[in-house]
């Protein structure tokens, strides 16, 4: 490995970078970190990828990103204006999905509560996992205009294209549309390859979502948990989390079950991650369009409610929760692009793109944790729309 320098600032933006190529992705080291030569090569970051790494980001794992020409997402802002949208929104919703319900996870590992001004902190890493039918979306079926479709001229047999987790199948696009003020132009264009996901991870279709958290136990048997990181930024990204939630025992209040021995606690929690990306492209050999005003901005929400019990034997921990959680999250890309079509001729076109996902649903979790001394060390399995499996270890004093 060539020797690195480590920056000294921005402490939790810096960390140890994980090194691999979008599209050549000849490695991917998600634990086994790699360290990236400089903080420089962050500012090659694509905007389309920021939705998946914007927790990585947070917590010290970032992806470093290169596209092969013609292979950014930004290909699809040459579609008609309505249809870019439905293109990027079929393409990155699975690393979306993946995203939001990792942040649900990994905010218990007990349902006993602190002790007065008893803390821990800890994080954790859940392995969301990705179902193998949303590793493919069909163009055909996501409500796009006669305009753009499958350019013809490119045998599809399967009429699919690959998700941002998919594999590294070529799928073209053509698109015809009137501009004001010219003929009728076509465009053609290619659509961005998949990671290729299961391949690099042995076989599973997963993904790391990594937390920082802290707790303090305050009165009556209840825990204040916090996630927070300031703002960071990373290139032309700037990145912010903020997250709260409550556990409470409620097992003191039934009367008839508060000598039992167990735990018996509700969390409702809540989590945002928030942040904006500098997307203007004036250099005009890039293979991507051009943009002297392109901004992202993007907002992840995560809520949670769920029941915890918990059962001590020794340094044992046995504890399970059922509960709800919701996760919503709005992407808009803005701008002025420009690009050329079939003929060479540069268009010049406003594409305003914004995506929104929301989604609700049971969650259920069982797991163990171990803990010595003031050590910990966790691991459960939760069951909901992409399920996850989380491990933890950090510090706890009651």
């Amino acid at each position: 490995m060539n020797s690195t320098k480590i920056p000294k600032r921005g402490l939790l933006a810096w960390f140890y970078f994980v090194d691999f190529h979008v599209f050549k992705f000849t490695k991917i080291r998600i634990f086994g970190f790699t360290m990236c030569k400089s903080h420089n090569r962050m500012k090659n970051i694509r905007p389309i990828y920021l939705i998946t790494l914007i927790v990585l980001n947070l917590t010290g794992m970032s992806f470093t990103v290169k596209a092969q020409s013609q292979s950014d997402l930004s290909a699809f802002l040459q579609a008609q204006q309505q249809d870019a949208g439905k293109l990027i929104a079929a393409y990155t919703t699975p690393a979306i999905k993946a995203v939001s319900y990792g942040m649900t996870n990994g905010w218990y590992h007990t349902g006993k509560a602190h002790g007065k001004l008893g803390v821990d902190l800890g994080v954790s890493f859940s392995a969301v996992m990705v179902p193998s039918s949303d590793n493919h979306f069909n163009p055909g079926a996501i409500g796009l205009s006669p305009q753009t479709q499958l350019d013809p001229t490119f045998p599809n047999p399967t009429g699919l294209a690959p998700t941002i987790f998919g594999p590294k199948d070529q799928t073209h696009y053509v698109s015809t549309y009137t501009p004001a003020g010219y003929p009728p132009q076509t465009v053609r264009f290619q659509g961005p390859e998949g990671l290729d996901l299961k391949k690099y991870m042995q076989g599973h279709s997963v993904l790391p979502v990594p937390m920082i958290q802290l707790g303090i136990g305050l009165i009556m048997n209840t825990d204040l948990k916090i996630r927070y990181v300031p703002e960071q930024t990373v290139g032309g990204t700037k990145v912010k989390m903020l997250g709260f939630g409550v556990l409470h025992d409620i097992k003191q209040h039934i009367p008839g079950i508060k000598l039992l021995p167990f735990d018996l606690s509700v969390l409702v929690a809540y989590n945002s991650v928030n942040g904006t990306t500098n997307l203007a492209n004036t250099n005009l050999t890039s293979s991507r369009p051009t943009s002297p005003d392109g901004k992202a901005t993007y907002k992840l929400n995560s809520w949670v409610g769920q029941v915890i019990i918990s059962k001590k034997f020794s340094v044992i921990t046995l504890y399970a929760g059922l509960g709800y959680a919701a996760v919503s999250t709005k992407f808009n890309e803005t701008g002025t692009y420009t690009y050329n079509n079939a003929a060479g001729i540069p268009i010049t076109a406003k594409i305003p793109v914004a995506i929104n996902f929301d989604n609700k649903g049971v969650k259920a979790t069982v797991g163990m944790r171990f803990k010595l001394g003031p050590i910990y060390l966790n691991g459960d399995y939760t069951v909901q729309k992409y399920n996850a499996l989380t491990v933890g270890l950090g510090v706890s004093v009651r």
